[in-house]
């Protein structure tokens, strides 16, 4: 997988936040790719998707790695699994190379964030990579937004996108201060 600046500068927010005792949330599975990086820095990492063809197709990826539990369930349900972590990483869209119908939607991500982030611990986060090149996730962007500006300032949210392309993913970073 070829790495760009976006993914270069999510991986340092994460790893910069992140110690090998550490329990990190993929709550995006998808092919696996986070997953991955994150096994290599964090002490487990619970990995959720509500596709079987992820779950199946991220096991083959991170054959051998044993610090990783799948779960096939919506992020929706993480805190019905998972009850401490440190941090939470999304890629809202689609599963690349799949449906492109099934997607994350802004009201399953928002009420996931109303649960999460009150959960978190000081100087946990979320990582939420979004992706606007298509019309649902345009309006996934949109509400995330929303409701992140309405957040206290228990919270720092930093927004790095690549300013001259217009439709290309961004990155959100939310870190609880207090």
């Amino acid at each position: 997988m070829k790495k760009n600046l976006l993914l270069n500068s999510v991986h340092d927010l994460i790893r910069c936040n992140t110690s090998s005792v550490d329990v990190l949330v993929d709550a995006t599975l998808g092919n696996g790719y986070d997953t991955l990086f994150l096994s290599t820095i964090a002490k487990h990492v619970y990995a959720f998707d509500i596709q079987e063809k992820a779950i199946q197709a991220s096991k083959k990826r991170l054959t051998g790695i044993t610090n990783v539990s799948f779960i096939h369930d919506s992020h929706e349900k993480i805190l019905e699994y998972v009850s401490n972590f440190k941090g939470i990483v999304f890629n809202l869209g689609y599963l690349p190379g799949s449906d492109k119908s099934i997607t994350t939607l802004a009201d399953t991500t928002i009420k996931t964030l109303e649960q999460l982030l009150p959960k978190l611990p000081i100087g946990g986060f979320v990582s939420i990579t979004v992706y606007i090149g298509h019309d649902q996730g345009k309006l996934e962007s949109a509400a995330v937004e929303a409701y992140l500006e309405n957040l206290n300032s228990n919270y720092e949210i930093l927004k790095s996108t690549i300013f001259n392309k217009r439709s290309a993913p961004y990155h959100l970073f939310i870190k609880k201060n207090n």
